[in-house]
């Protein structure tokens, strides 16, 4: 429709030319004639504008419709693993420093943050060896939000293994991270302890 008003248009003013009207348009023609001409040219020109505003309108959907493609194509998941050794006081946050994957860059190995890029239901994970006698007992937080507990080992055991597992629905850019509920938590290295998560389901 666009390009048929376009060339209606230029049909129109090719009559005209240097300033000087085409007498083939405007011979044996009224003042009246020549108003309707106008008129319709403006019409038409007003039409033309109307349907460019559509068009960018139609362009700028079409451009968020393909990111949200791209979003829901790409894999979101992550594992980090502490390489060693590390003892963290009550409050702190376990900073995992060995990242195996990140698809989607959701875990900063800084701070110890996976930050969800998409919102969804995941899968987040938590294995833990304690030191002897540093005795593991953590949280797994969204913000200020408990999701899970996991404990490992006493004082009197020696080094011991807890993993635990929790289903979230997380919405885009919550922050999720262990953080120790003892006065000291001792966490074995060499890759025994470990935390994860996977994207399970998209929710827009």
């Amino acid at each position: 429709m666009k390009h048929l008003l376009i060339v209606s248009l230029l049909c129109t003013v090719s009559c005209y030319k240097d300033g000087e009207t085409s007498s083939s348009l405007l011979d044996g023609t009224s003042d009246g004639d020549i108003n309707t001409i106008r008129l319709r040219l403006a019409e038409e020109t007003e039409r033309r504008l109307q349907l460019e505003k559509e068009l960018h309108v139609l362009l700028q959907r079409y451009a968020q419709l393909q990111r949200m493609k791209n979003q829901a194509m790409t894999p979101v998941g992550f594992v980090a693993k502490l390489s060693e050794h590390t003892t963290i006081q009550n409050g702190d946050v376990l900073k995992l420093d060995k990242v195996d994957m990140n698809e989607g860059n959701g875990y900063n190995p800084a701070n110890g943050v996976f930050r969800a890029p998409v919102s969804g239901m995941y899968m987040l994970s938590i294995t833990a060896m304690n030191r002897e006698g540093d005795p593991v007992h953590v949280v797994l937080m969204n913000g200020d939000k408990e999701l899970t507990r996991l404990f490992s080992g006493d004082i009197a055991s020696g080094r011991m293994v807890g993993a635990v597992s929790v289903p979230a629905i997380l919405s885009e850019n919550d922050n999720i991270f262990i953080k120790a509920i003892v006065m000291r938590a001792g966490f074995y290295g060499q890759y025994f302890t470990s935390f994860s998560g996977v994207l399970i389901q998209r929710l827009d």
